[in-house]
């Protein structure tokens, strides 16, 4: 049976609907569009595939271009529209090296490996066949076991393997694939690759009988949830209150993000301690000023709680900017906005070659013609490897190399990091008072 060309029950948006059912309802129609973070992963994961296909390390596509259009798709800018364009450099190279080890690695002599490989999970879910599908990244079936990877290219916030609903769901459609056509499994191994993040990746080992009953179970029970939700919606219920649960799990890649009333309202909850009932009052709104209003005695707690909604509302006006302007450039009217030409971009050559003759006719110094750059570690590693660079020579190399720490952030207490130990600043000086001057 072939499928659909999108999937209506995706692996990726799983977690998001589980968390809040009605989103399905409010993202019907929405554009399908991308951001340039997202179609950077696009191209690193084709980048994997690629090498995992040819067998050949990632840095035999260092040069080459990527196109994608609006959807993030990769494209033939011959036949479409190109939105996005990638090249494989050093650093893309490198990162995606290091899952394709760790994929190597977890098959051995004895496993068979696939990469881009689309899996239904649909009989799980209890759903059509055409309507729950998803690609992982790479399977691997090795033995009694079934080892699911996934890459994820992104620099943000760490995803952990264990119990994910993305991952669990590519699980099961590897098992509906190849259980019993490949052998017989009794183990599932879920694991999420992150170079950009952390170096060793984040594995979830669980039985076949453990991850099919979560499918059997809360994932069907989640799907029933959005079909209700779709099945009252517009019915005389309290529809938002019931169906829609803003959270940053649920919203972050949420396609209504804009257009959502439930988190609209906890946006102007959290930011003016109200909710507007038109456009004309959310526009009047003031945000509370951070004092004891919003934080009564300067109580930690009540900084933890408006930290824990800062990157949903951020989320949430990037999301309001972004349909602003597509509305505007779309030619549709936003009351109170206009598009108006930006600020010039940097100048560069029209053609590099025409330019590089003149000024070698005008007789330009090389040293002042071009500005030359010493290779980068990572280079001359390849470089070491490649032979060019001898065995006595680079341990020379390699005591020159340094690597800065990660700069301090702040994350929540699930991430996995150890905490640091920070010092109060006013332990490092001493006191002195005005009888020690005296």
């Amino acid at each position: 049976m072939s499928e659909a060309a999108h999937s209506y029950w995706s692996a990726s948006k799983f977690e998001s609907l589980m968390l809040c059912p009605g989103k399905i309802v409010l993202e019907e129609g929405a554009p399908d569009n991308t951001n340039s973070y997202a179609a950077e992963g696009t191209a690193a994961h084709q980048v994997l595939t690629w090498a995992l296909q040819e067998e050949r390390p990632a840095a035999a596509y260092i040069g080459r271009v990527l196109h994608l259009d609006n959807r993030g798709k990769v494209c033939d800018p011959d036949t479409t529209k190109v939105e996005f364009t990638f090249e494989v450099d050093e650093d893309m190279a490198a990162h995606v090296q290091t899952c394709i080890d760790y994929c190597l690695d977890l098959k051995g002599d004895d496993g068979v490996l696939f990469a881009d490989i689309r899996v239904n999970y649909s009989s799980y879910l209890d759903v059509a066949h055409d309507t729950a599908w998803g690609t992982a990244d790479v399977i691997i079936a090795r033995g009694t076991e079934i080892i699911v990877v996934d890459f994820k290219y992104g620099r943000g916030v760490e995803v952990d393997a264990e119990s994910n609903p993305q991952m669990s769901l590519y699980g099961l459609g590897a098992l509906q694939g190849y259980n019993g056509l490949v052998a017989d499994f009794d183990h599932v191994r879920l694991a999420i690759s992150q170079p950009r993040v952390k170096s060793a990746p984040s594995e979830w080992d669980c039985s076949v009988e453990e991850l099919e009953t979560w499918g059997r179970s809360t994932a069907r029970s989640a799907v029933s949830s959005c079909i209700t939700a779709a099945e009252m919606h517009g019915k005389p219920v309290d529809w938002e209150e019931t169906f829609l649960r803003p959270a940053e799990k649920a919203c972050k890649f949420c396609k209504a993000k804009a257009t959502c009333p439930a988190l609209r309202d906890v946006v102007a909850d959290t930011t003016g301690f109200s909710t507007p009932a038109t456009p004309e009052e959310f526009a009047e709104l003031r945000v509370q000023e951070v004092t004891e209003a919003v934080v009564p005695n300067g109580k930690a707690e009540w900084i933890a709680a408006c930290l824990s909604k800062v990157d949903l509302i951020e989320d949430w006006c990037k999301a309001i900017r972004a349909e602003a302007e597509r509305r505007l450039f779309a030619g549709e009217q936003v009351p109170g906005f206009k598009v108006v030409q930006g600020k010039k971009g940097n100048r560069q050559w029209a053609d590099a070659k025409v330019a590089e003759e003149t000024l070698k006719v005008m007789r330009v110094k090389l040293e002042d013609m071009y500005d030359f750059k010493l290779i980068s570690p990572t280079t001359a590693e390849k470089l070491h490897k490649a032979g060019t660079i001898g065995p006595r020579q680079w341990p020379r190399l390699k005591e020159l190399i340094t690597q800065n720490d990660g700069k301090p952030h702040v994350a929540p207490d699930s991430d996995s990091r150890p905490a640091l130990v920070v010092t109060p600043v006013v332990e490092d000086f001493n006191d002195v008072t005005t009888d020690d001057l005296a």
